[in-house]
């Protein structure tokens, strides 16, 4: 395995763990299995690579296999049968592109914020500063961190014209470098 196809591999992990746990738990349900189905894909995908280069498609399309398998495998053929798969590919994809269309729209508005906004926002949730260090790394106050912050939230909650994009922002950020 090359050191290329592991790194690629874990910036898959990185980027799109919350997605693909999301993704995982529209097919089996729960959210500790989805979890699961995930963590055991990338075990399996760094221990017996299937190919010689990764992308992101192609981990989704394991990861739906991995899910269905598990449903298949626990013979829970009321949960799931031949006609709601395919119901659930189509939904399963619409889903996925509503969340990478969301993080794209919020990447723009990210880029436009004000630059010490942006410089604040980056520092406290992508380089998961505390605030108070926050603001002694960049000679501010707490207090004007703060209001940065909340400068930052209040325009990309106006531009994404939604609280739920904000949590999804949050979810998306928690495990992810900008």
């Amino acid at each position: 395995m090359s050191q290329n196809y592991e790194n690629a591999l874990m910036s898959i992990y990185d980027n799109h763990y919350c997605q693909m746990v999301i993704y995982a738990k529209k097919i089996v349900k729960t959210t500790s299995i989805a979890e699961d189905i995930v963590q055991d894909l990338f075990v399996k995908l760094l221990t017996k690579p299937a190919v010689n280069m990764i992308n992101t498609g192609f981990v989704y399309v394991c990861l739906k296999n991995s899910a269905i398998n598990y449903i298949s495998s626990k013979k829970n053929k009321n949960i799931i049968n031949d006609n709601s798969i395919d119901d659930l590919l189509v939904e399963s994809i619409s889903d996925l592109a509503e969340i990478e269309e969301r993080e794209r729209r919020l990447r723009v508005i990210i880029s436009q914020l004000p630059p010490k906004c942006r410089e604040v926002l980056t520092k406290i949730y992508f380089e998961k500063m505390k605030y108070a260090d926050a603001a002694k790394e960049m000679n501010l106050s707490f207090h004007t961190v703060k209001s940065q912050m909340n400068i930052a939230f209040s325009t990309i909650k106006k531009r994404m014209n939604s609280f739920l994009s904000i949590i999804l922002f949050l979810v998306i950020t928690w495990n992810k470098s900008f």
